[in-house]
This record gives structure tokens, C-alpha cells and sequence, in this order.
């Protein structure tokens, strides 16, 4: 456990840092030279650059670099410059205005109407480190430089993150650091010459590597500063603490007699307030006795209350229920009734339906009746018709019978006769062209059985082609209806992608509309961080102009460096939450421009100077005899916030004097709070509510409206401490916002590209939807054309079958006379055989005429015969009509029969549902007038109820607020207990007190050294009171008191034998950084001594050797000083006498400026370096000489040369060419000329 003087060691003080460590005296215990290089650096040691959104370099762009010479050519504006700054900036420079720009946004590729804006830019440097010329344990080092639009940076080395400090030391090892020649621009080349001698010592000290000299020695003078600063306030505290010493030693005394006074004080008050205290328990039993007396008469009022309206309740639950029962009845009775009447309506349609069919069923049964005995009269007559036939065909037997008898007779006669040849040549004749007709018959009947062979294979090739037609229409039909099938798929799929596009389009609108709502989001919280950025500006001006403050404030605060001790000003140490800045800006007042000091002394010191500079007054808190006052006790009245020393927040150093300013302060909501809680408080204080009106313990009331108000100093000084805060949430929240819309944009991209594809599909699809279409109108016309060749077929075989139907029937006509001919044939070569016979001529013609005769007779009883079939075949037909009418009839019947069967089978169905739905009406009608009588009688109910209720409540509202008067009672005297409580252990510390009468207590720690007893008093002894005022008057005459007197003489004793202790190695340490600084002179001055004079040499060669001729050197202006010394430069080209620098021409300028840099980088080589167009000025004659020193160079330094120069880029062994592009970014074309002078030879030798 640290002793109270080691806590308070200055030296330990974290504000007062301790120079005695180690770093301190690292300069007077090691070498004072820096690290030296290892290893030279090779002739190839950078390899690459890497540049991604730098500048104009938007796209991903790499340079590979080799030994030698490496140009960069380019039209002015493409670029090329960017390429320089690049380099200096991966190596760390910070220096805008040397980067060619004003904000780190500068560094970024800013965007053109072609290209958007980048949000990063990135330049990576490669370095070979195969040799271990850097310090570092790689054999390629990679050291990468990054930017954001936010202003930030960050660095790595081979991709692991850095500090810019570690690069710096990486570099510093390698002479590549940021004050070296690594990049030599026109501007340079100019300044050489036109710096002022004292100016033109730098250009030395940064080739003779004299910045970490000057760095450490920087450093040494700091802590030189910083432990002088100690070893004074060291001196200064030993000298304030002897006369506190004194003070201690009387405060010491005063505390005894203070602590003998109090513990007699004590006893007697232990007595008063044990009096009190039994009083007051008393009164509090008495008024929780009638309080619950009071509460019970509460409870049974709100008991019958809650009675009363749970059988409300309950009424009015049956009561719902039966009226949704009712409801739901009457709803079904309805629903019934309008059923009923439904199958009502539907039974008398069947009805009238089923006499109807009756009626139909009587017509159909009579008809068929009636065409009953039709038949039977038609069957009677077809009978006497076929007797009429018979008779008939016996006639015509019995006719023919005769005619062949007669004919047979003629025949015999005429054969018997033979009597005229003439006769028998005619029969002859006859025969012959029987015979003729014969033959004509054999050839008529072979043609037509050759013509049904023809159409025959007609019909069976028109039934095959009919056939193949059928197929094929059978297969274009399939084809058809394959197509109607896929038209219809990509109908489907029409739709479906018509759907997805307006779906698509839709969340397209949305995610738009999203789009433009982030970027206003975006746009607003830019606005808002500018808003806050100038608003923090604004506030640091005021802050550095101090406004607002005091003359004398302002003044103390100004001389700070000059006046030590001096903290800061109230408002500037306390920090306090935004909604109590009024309020206590109103409580300070003035008090916020007090100036806190460490001590007496320091505020003493500060009033001198005031008053020596005339400066004005301020008000001083020092720290060191601050006597804040005991915190107020917040009362427990609603609206009360705390006290004001516990609202706010400051360092740990300055808290006694906000307790000083605060505890005594009291913050509420408003004015009632604070009328309520001033009856609360007791002694010196003050009230103030949040709008700024205070109260003070007088009773004064201050408020009203401040023209300033929400301007002061506190406010101010909130803003100012929350606003990085804030602009920083903005900046992610800017940061959060444009990744949001990038990612919206990309989404919306994602969007585009798919509705896209979906607009192609739409497109493919309609194509596909034509060619389908196309297709399936032609494979429609194409049956179209099937149908109708296959009905030309089906016609054309339908009419062959006809002709061969008819040529059948000439066929048989044919073979019939075919078969007549025979019979004539053979009956006329009877006949004249016959006729040969014939005797007798008379007879012959007697027995013709009666043959004629009998054939005539035949002949008409044939025609009767056929007229009777005739009529038979019409009496068979009619009485099959008659029989199909019939069947007709009947069958008409019998379907009227059973569809009235089935209507009778309906008409029962339905009566019995109209039965049935009858019933349901009655059993709900018996279900409703009950119910509904049963409702009545719970409306009156309900009626009763809300009488009684009233009166309930009125009963519950008088008791409710005797019960409310008795509860402010008892809070009352509770509260009066609670303080005479806290008044007690105000007075006697912690108490222990024995409940009494119920009263909950809860009794204090186990502390029984710390905690003690109040006795029970009936009567206090008599003066007790008297006794009591004149102790606390005795120890108010010995005022503050310091119970810590003797511990703090002791521990600041101590303090002071330590700090006398640390003064004497405070001036050690004093005199061995004063050594360090002067050996870190002396070497500085040798080794800019020693680069001075190899640049003179060098400059006075590389001067003889560019201009042909001539003399130049270097000279020191007071080289009796080398630490400040300038140097000048004199120079005297050939053929002219010695001149200054002005004198010299523009060309002569430029190239006395190059001999001097090319001198600087021989004698201090660079491992590279960058050449920005520092031949701009010279002519044709100078190139060649410049380009000679530039190759010589290049043998132990990597140059890479930006210039337009054709004879400079010819020295270069490999070109890059760099062109704006319309987008407003930079693009290269690199060029080996090694690799094309290789070429060369071969094209010569193929």
C-alpha cells in the first residue's frame, strides 16, 4: 500500500513526467551516430510501383522498374508528374502542398462524366532486398500507402499493417528517408539556385544525413527543457510546503479540543433526540392504527363494489349468451323457414310435372292402341291380298299352261309343214343374227366384266390413297396438336416471364426509389457532418480567440506557458450532460470563468501578473486550500434530479473544487419540485431547475428569460467536447450510408442485367410464339388439304362402287341376255326344223292366233300378278310402320311410366323434408319464447344492478378518500421520523434505535466500534436544551476544523525529505543531457565539414564538365560556424568572368542548379531516384553533356526520368508512354529498348 507521500511524488505525477527514465539518458550511454547503413543498396533495388485510384492512375496500373535508366514520356497533362508524387507519397511524405494538393481527397481519383469517383487510392513500392541493404527480414519488401475520402491513411510493409513512424525508421536506415534526393523536381532544379545561403545549408545537411543527428538532438533539448521545467517546480513545491508544515502543527491542537467538546455534545444530543424520537414513534403508531382501520373499510367497501360487479358481469354474460342463442335460433328459423317454403314450391312443380305425365302416358297408350287395331285391319287385307295373289298365279299357271300347250301344238304343226323356204330362211336369218347377237352378247358381257376389273382396282387404289390420307392426317393431326401443346407451354411461359418482368419492374421502381432515398440520407448526413465540421471550427476559433471569457481571465489563461500551475477554467475542466447545461450554467454564473490552480502559490503568481500587466481581475481556485463544503442530502420529493456535484463529471484533480462550487447545489425539473424541496433542506444552499430559475436558501427566487441564453460558456464548452464525438458517428454513418447505396446500386444492377435477360427471353419467346403459330396454320392447311383430297378419294370410290353396283346389274342383264339369246338361238333352230315339217299352213295360223291369244291373256294376268305384289309389298310396309309406331308408342309409355315413379319417389322425399323441416320450426320456436322471456327478465336485472352499483361506489369513493388522508398522515410522520433520523446520524453518525409500536426498522451494520445506541427517554433531564446550545456554540468558535492534522503533517514531512531527494538528480540529469547535446554538435558540424567539401569537389567537376570549360565552387559564409554557417554559390561559365547567380542566364541557371544536384547525388548516392523534368531547360548544345553525367550516374543509381526530351529518353533502357484517356484517366504503353534492339539484328538477318 503506497504511503500518502508517494502518491503525491511529483515525479511520479502523470503530469509531471519523470525524467529520470532511461530514454532520457539513451544518448549520453550509446553512440550518438544513427544506425549505419548495412549493406549498399543494388543496382536494381526498386522493382516495381503499384498504382490503384491515385490521382489521374483510376484503373489497377504497374510499373516495373530495372538498372539504369527508365523514362516516362507523355503529353503534358496525361499524368506523367502523378508518377513522381506517388513515389513520395508511399515513402511518407505529408507535405500536401509538395504532393501538388490541398486535402488527402486530392490524393484520390476524383471521377469525370465518363468514370465515377473512386473512394480509396493505393501506390505500392517494391524494393529488391536480396543483400539485406534494408533492415528487415525480406527478400522483396513491399511498403503500400493507402487513402479514404475520410482523410485517413494507413501503411504496410509486405501487407502487414504499420505505423507511418516504422516506415520512417525503415526508410531512414536506407537513405531513402523523406528529407533525401529520392525525387528531384523542376521546382527543385529553380530552388537550388534561388535560396537564400542560410536556406541553402539544408541541401547539405540532407546529403550528409544530419536529420536523425538533428532529430535525437531535438529530442535531448526537449528533455533537457522538461527536466529543467521539473527541477524548478521541484524547488517551487519545497518552498510552498514549509509554511504548510506550521499550519499543520496549530490545526493539530484546535482538533483535540474540537473531538472533546463533540463526544460531550454527543451524550446530551443521544438524550434530546432519544425523547424525540419515542414521540414521534408514538404519534406514528396512532396514525397506522387508523389507517388500518381505514384500509379495512376501504377493502369491504371495494369488496361489495367487486361483488356487485362480478354479478353484473355475470348477467350481462348469460344475457350475451342468450342473445347470441337467440340470434342463432332466429337465424336457423329463418334459414328453415325459407327451406320449407323452398321444398314447398318444388313439390308443387312436381305435381303439376306428374299430371302431365299422366296425361301423356294416356295419349301415348291410347295411340298405340289405336294403331293396334290398325295393324290387325292391315294384317286382315294382307291376308285377302295374298289370297288375291294366289288366285292370280293359279289363273296365270293355268294360263301358261295353256299358251305352252298352244305353242307346243303351233310348233309341231309348223314343223310338220314344211312349207315355204322363205319361212325357213327367215329362221335361217333369224338364227344367224341369233347367233350374231350371241357373239355381240359373249363380247358386251367380257367388256363389262373387264370395265368392273378396272373399277375395282379403282376402288381399292382410291381406298388406299384414302387410307394413306388418313394416315397422314392422322399424323399432321398429332403434329397439330403437338404444336397447340407447345403453343400453349410457351403461352405459359409467356406469361410467367411477363409476370417476372412486371414483378422485376416493380421491385425495380422500389429499389429505386430505395436508391434515391439513401442518397438524400447520404446527401443529408454529408450535410450534416460539413454542418458539424464548420460548427467545430467555429467553436475552435472562438476557443483560440478565447470569447467570452474576462480580460483578466483571458490574460492569466494567454500567459500560461509563463505562469505554471494554472489548470483551466471552470467550464472548460466540468464536464455536463446537454439537458442540465441551463440549469447549471444559471447555478455558476460567474463561477464558470473561475481559474482552477494547482496551489496557493500558483494563483498567487498569476494575480501578480494581473496586476503587472493591468491586465483585469480573475477569480483563482487553488486546489491546495480548497475547503469544500458537505453535499446537500436530496429529498425525496418527486421532480428532483440530485445534487449538482453528482450530475457532472470532471478529472479526478479539479473534483474539490466542483464540490466546492456544487454540493450545496440542489438540481430539479421545475419550480414546484423546488418549492417542494426547499421545506426539505436545511442551512446554506441553492435550488435551480432545468429552464435556469434558482432558489436560494434566503428564499430569493431568480428567473425570468436571458437574451443569451443557450451561448454560454458551458454550452459551449459541452458542444465543443461532444462534437468530434458526433462527427465521428457521422462518418461512419456516412461511411454505413454509401456502402449502402453501392450496394443498392449494385443490386439495382443485378436487377437490370435480369430484366434484361427476361426482355431477351419475352423477345425469343414472341419469335418462337410467330414460328409455332406459322407452323401450325400450315400444318392446319395442310389437313385442310388432306380432308379434302380424302373426300375427292372417298367420292371417287364411292362412285366407282356405284358404277359397279350398275354394271353388276348390267352384268346379270347381260348374262340374262346372253342366256335369251341362247334360248332364241336354240328355239329358232328348232323353229325351222319345225318349220321344215309343216304340212299344213291353215292350221299353222289357227294355232297362231289362239297362241297370240293365250300369250295376250298370260300377259295380263302378269300384270295383275305384279300389280298384287306390288300392293302386297306396299300393305307389308305399311303395317311395319304400323308395328314400329307402335313399339314407339309403348316404349314412350313405359319411359313416361317410370319417370313418374321417379317423381312420385321425389314427391314423398319431399314431404317428408317438408315434415321434417316443420318439426325444426316448432322445436325452435319452443326454444326461442322461453329465451327470450329469460332475456326480459335479465335487462331488469341489469336495471337493479346499476342502481345498487352507484351507491356502492359512492360509499367506495368516501371511504377511498378517508383512506387517502389517513396514508398522507402516516407518510407524514414517517417522513418526519426519516428525518429526524437523518438528522441524528447527521449529528451522532450511525445510530442504533429499537422499533417500537410495529415500526419496521432496518437495523445498521455490525459495525458495534462505529454504531451507537440511542436510549429510550420518557422526560428529558431538565436543561438539556440549554446544555446542548452552548456546547455546538464553543465548538462553532474553534470554526473548521482538520481531524487529519496529524497524519498529514507527518506524510507531508516525508514528502518533502523525497522531494529534496529527486531535486539533486534532477540537476544530474541536467548536466548529462547538456553534455549530449554538445557532443551531438560537434559531430554534426564534421560530418556536414566532410559533405561539404566532396559536394565542392564534385560540383566543381560536374560545373567544368556540363558547360565545356568555366570554374564553380561552393563557399561557406562563416565557416567559423559551421552549426548555422550559409553557403554560397560562385559560379563562372567559359568565356565570362566571374558573376553571381542572378547575373547567370535561364539556361546557365538551370544547368549550374543540375551540376550541383548531380554533385550532391555522387557524393551521397540515392539507391534511386526520380528526375521530374529538370532538363525543361536546357538546350540541343547541354542535353548530350547532361545525358553523358545522367549515364555515368546510372551505374551506381537507379534513375527514372519524366521529360520530353528526345535525346534524354534515348539514354533509357526501357520507356513508358503515358496518354489520357476520354474518361479523364491515365493509361500506359511500356517499352523495352533492349528487347527491340534484339530484334532488330534477327528482322536484318532473316
Amino acid at each position: 500500500m503506497p504511503s500518502p507521500l508517494q502518491r503525491r511524488n511529483p515525479i511520479a505525477d502523470p503530469e509531471m513526467p519523470n525524467v529520470l527514465a532511461e530514454d532520457v539518458l539513451a544518448p549520453a550511454k550509446g553512440g550518438n551516430a544513427p544506425p549505419p547503413r548495412l549493406k549498399a543498396a543494388p543496382a536494381d533495388c526498386l522493382r516495381a510501383l503499384h498504382l490503384l485510384g491515385y490521382k489521374s492512375f483510376a484503373a489497377s496500373t504497374t510499373f516495373t522498374f530495372g538498372p539504369g535508366i527508365t523514362a516516362i514520356v507523355g503529353p503534358n497533362g496525361s499524368g506523367k508528374s502523378n508518377i513522381a508524387d506517388a513515389i513520395r507519397w508511399v515513402l511518407g511524405e505529408q507535405s500536401l502542398r509538395v504532393l501538388r494538393g490541398k486535402r488527402t481527397e486530392d490524393m484520390i481519383f476524383a471521377g469525370s462524366e465518363m468514370r465515377s469517383r473512386l473512394g480509396m487510392a493505393e501506390a505500392s513500392l517494391t524494393l529488391s532486398n536480396e543483400n539485406g541493404w534494408l533492415p528487415i527480414d525480406f527478400a522483396e519488401v513491399t511498403i503500400t500507402r493507402r487513402a479514404y475520402r475520410s482523410g485517413e491513411n494507413e501503411y504496410f510493409i509486405n501487407g502487414s499493417r504499420v505505423r507511418l513512424r516504422e516506415v520512417q525508421d525503415l526508410l531512414a536506415h536506407s537513405d531513402l528517408g523523406e528529407h533525401t534526393y529520392t525525387v528531384i523536381g523542376q521546382g527543385l532544379v529553380d530552388q537550388a539556385l534561388s535560396l537564400r545561403p542560410e536556406e541553402r545549408r539544408a541541401l547539405i545537411e540532407n546529403a550528409a544525413g544530419l536529420g536523425g543527428y538533428q532529430d535525437r538532438r531535438q529530442r535531448a533539448v526537449q528533455r533537457l527543457e522538461a527536466t529543467q521545467a521539473n527541477l524548478v517546480r521541484t524547488r517551487d513545491i519545497l518552498q510552498e510546503l514549509a509554511p504548510r508544515l506550521r499550519r499543520l502543527e496549530q490545526q493539530a491542537a484546535r482538533a483535540e479540543e474540537h473531538a472533546r467538546l463533540t463526544e460531550e455534545l454527543q451524550g446530551l444530543l443521544r438524550l434530546s433526540y432519544g425523547h424525540r424520537w419515542r414521540q414521534a414513534q408514538e404519534a406514528l403508531r396512532l396514525a397506522r392504527q387508523n389507517l388500518s382501520r381505514a384500509q379495512r373499510a376501504w377493502e369491504e367497501a371495494l369488496e361489495a363494489v367487486d361483488r356487485l360487479d362480478r354479478e353484473e358481469a355475470e348477467t350481462r354474460l348469460r344475457l350475451q349468451t342468450l342473445r347470441q342463442a337467440l340470434g342463432e335460433w332466429h337465424s336457423q328459423s329463418s334459414q328453415v323457414h325459407a327451406e320449407w317454403e323452398q321444398v314447398q314450391r318444388e313439390a308443387a312443380v312436381l305435381e303439376e310435372r306428374r299430371h302431365q305425365l299422366a296425361r301423356q302416358q294416356e295419349d301415348a297408350e291410347r295411340q298405340a292402341l289405336a294403331l293396334e287395331r290398325e295393324r290387325a285391319a292391315r294384317l286382315q287385307r294382307l291376308q285377302d291380298l295374298e289370297r288375291e295373289r294366289a288366285a292370280i298365279a293359279e289363273r296365270l299357271q293355268a294360263q301358261q299352261a295353256q299358251v305352252q300347250e298352244a305353242r307346243a301344238a303351233l310348233q309341231a304343226l309348223q314343223a310338220r309343214q314344211a312349207q315355204a323356204r322363205a319361212e325357213a330362211d327367215r329362221v335361217a336369218r333369224e338364227a344367224t343374227a341369233a347367233r350374231r347377237r350371241l357373239e355381240e352378247a359373249h363380247e358386251a358381257l367380257a367388256a363389262l366384266r373387264s370395265q368392273m376389273a378396272h373399277w375395282a382396282d379403282q376402288i381399292r387404289a382410291h381406298r388406299e390413297a384414302a387410307e394413306d390420307l388418313a394416315r397422314r392426317e392422322a399424323l399432321f393431326r398429332g403434329k397439330v396438336d403437338d404444336l397447340q401443346a407447345r403453343l400453349l407451354d410457351l403461352r405459359r411461359a409467356r406469361e410467367e416471364a411477363l409476370e417476372e418482368k412486371a414483378r422485376l419492374e416493380a421491385n425495380l421502381a422500389e429499389l429505386r426509389g430505395q436508391i434515391a432515398a439513401a442518397h438524400r440520407q447520404l446527401s443529408a448526413l454529408e450535410a450534416q457532418r460539413e454542418r458539424l465540421k464548420a460548427r467545430l471550427d467555429d467553436l475552435a476559433r472562438q476557443r483560440e480567440e478565447m470569447a467570452g471569457l474576462y480580460p483578466g481571465v483571458r490574460a492569466v489563461l494567454q500567459a500560461r506557458a509563463r505562469l505554471s500551475g494554472l489548470i483551466g477554467t471552470v467550464a472548460s475542466q466540468v464536464t455536463v450532460p446537454p439537458d442540465l447545461e441551463r440549469a447549471l450554467e444559471a447555478a455558476l454564473g460567474s463561477h464558470l470563468q473561475d481559474v482552477i490552480a494547482r496551489t496557493w502559490a500558483d494563483a498567487e503568481a498569476a494575480i501578480r501578473y494581473l496586476n503587472e500587466a493591468r491586465a483585469g481581475r480573475a477569480t483563482f481556485l487553488p486546489l491546495d486550500t480548497l475547503r469544500p463544503p458537505p453535499p446537500l442530502k436530496a429529498p425525496a420529493v418527486p421532480g428532483v434530479l440530485g445534487v449538482a456535484s453528482s450530475l457532472v463529471s470532471a478529472p479526478e484533480a479539479v473534483a474539490p473544487a466542483v464540490r466546492l462550487l456544487l454540493n450545496r447545489t440542489l438540481v430539479v425539473q421545475d419550480l414546484k419540485a423546488a418549492r417542494a424541496a426547499f421545506d426539505r433542506l436545511e442551512g446554506t444552499f441553492q435550488i435551480v431547475t432545468l429552464q435556469g430559475e434558482i432558489v436560494r436558501s434566503s428564499g430569493a427566487l431568480t428567473g425570468g428569460t436571458d437574451h443569451r441564453e443557450g451561448k454560454g460558456l458551458l454550452a459551449r464548452e459541452g458542444e465543443w467536447k461532444r462534437l468530434p464525438g458526433e462527427i465521428q458517428g457521422l462518418e461512419r454513418s456516412v461511411r454505413t450510408a454509401r456502402e449502402q447505396v453501392q450496394a443498392l446500386e449494385g443490386e439495382q444492377e443485378g436487377l437490370l442485367a435480369r430484366l434484361a435477360g427476361v426482355e431477351s427471353s419475352l423477345r425469343e419467346h414472341g419469335r418462337s410464339l410467330e414460328a409455332l403459330q406459322e407452323q401450325a396454320r400450315a400444318h392446319e392447311a395442310q389437313v385442310q388439304a388432306l380432308q379434302q383430297e380424302w373426300a375427292w378419294h372417298e367420292a371417287q370410290a364411292r362412285q366407282a362402287e356405284a358404277q359397279v353396283a350398275e354394271a353388276s346389274a348390267r352384268e346379270q342383264e347381260a348374262q340374262a341376255a346372253l342366256e335369251a339369246a341362247r334360248e332364241n338361238l336354240s328355239r329358232l333352230e328348232a323353229e325351222r326344223e319345225r318349220l321344215r315339217s309343216a304340212l299344213d299352213e291353215g292350221e299353222t295360223a289357227d294355232l297362231s292366233r289362239r297362241l297370240s291369244l293365250l300369250e295376250a291373256q298370260a300377259h295380263v294376268l302378269e300384270g295383275d300378278r305384279a300389280a298384287a305384289e306390288r300392293i302386297l309389298e306396299a300393305a307389308r310396309r305399311e303395317i311395319a310402320s304400323l308395328e314400329e309406331q307402335q313399339r314407339e308408342r309403348q316404349a314412350q309409355a313405359r319411359s313416361l311410366a317410370r319417370e313418374a315413379a321417379g317423381l312420385d319417389e321425389r314427391l314423398a322425399s319431399l314431404r317428408e323434408r317438408e315434415a321434417d323441416l316443420s318439426r325444426r320450426l316448432q322445436a325452435l320456436q319452443e326454444r326461442i319464447q322461453p329465451t327470450e322471456a329469460e332475456a326480459r327478465g335479465l335487462d331488469d336485472r341489469l336495471l337493479e344492478f346499476s342502481a345498487r352499483e352507484r351507491e356502492a361506489r359512492r360509499i367506495l369513493r368516501s371511504r377511498e378518500e378517508r383512506l387517502g388522508q389517513a396514508k398522507l398522515e402516516v407518510e407524514r410522520l414517517e417522513d418526519r421520523l426519516r428525518r429526524l433520523r437523518e438528522q441524528m446520524e447527521e449529528d451522532l453518525g450511525l445510530v442504533q434505535v429499537e422499533p417500537a409500536n410495529g415500526v419496521p426498522e432496518q437495523p445498521p451494520l455490525p459495525l458495534h466500534p462505529l454504531v451507537s445506541s440511542l436510549p429510550t427517554v420518557e422526560e428529558p433531564p431538565e436543561g438539556l436544551e440549554e446544555a446542548i446550545r452552548r456546547l455546538q456554540a464553543q465548538i462553532a468558535r474553534l470554526g473548521a476544523i482538520n481531524p487529519e492534522a496529524p497524519a498529514e503533517y507527518q506524510a507531508l514531512r516525508e514528502r518533502y525529505e523525497f522531494l529534496e531527494s529527486q531535486s539533486q538528480d534532477l540537476e544530474k540529469a541536467t548536466h548529462d543531457l547538456q553534455e549530449v547535446i554538445a557532443e551531438l554538435d560537434r559531430l554534426m558540424e564534421r560530418e556536414f565539414k566532410q559533405t561539404f567539401d566532396a559536394v565542392n569537389e564534385k560540383f566543381k567537376a560536374f560545373f567544368q564538365r556540363l558547360f565545356g570549360g568555366g570554374a564553380a565552387r561552393l563557399v561557406l559564409t562563416d565557416p567559423d560556424d559551421l552549426t548555422h554557417t550559409g553557403i554560397e554559390i560562385v559560379a563562372r561559365p567559359p568565356g565570362k568572368r566571374q558573376q553571381t547567380l542572378a547575373a547567370l542566364s535561364g539556361g546557365e541557371r538551370a544547368l549550374t542548379a543540375v551540376a550541383l544536384l548531380f554533385a550532391i547525388l555522387e557524393a551521397s548516392p540515392t539507391p534511386f531516384c526520380v528526375l521530374d523534368e529538370v532538363d525543361a531547360m536546357l538546350d540541343e548544345a547541354n542535353i548530350g553533356r547532361f545525358r553523358e553525367a545522367l549515364v555515368e550516374l546510372s551505374q551506381k543509381t537507379q534513375f527514372i526520368v519524366i521529360s520530353h526530351n528526345r535525346k534524354t529518353i534515348e539514354a533509357a533502357h526501357r520507356i513508358y508512354g503515358v496518354s489520357m484517356r476520354r474518361d479523364g484517366s491515365s493509361q500506359v504503353v511500356s517499352l523495352r529498348l533492349d528487347e527491340v534492339e534484339a530484334e532488330e539484328p534477327e528482322e536484318a538477318a532473316a
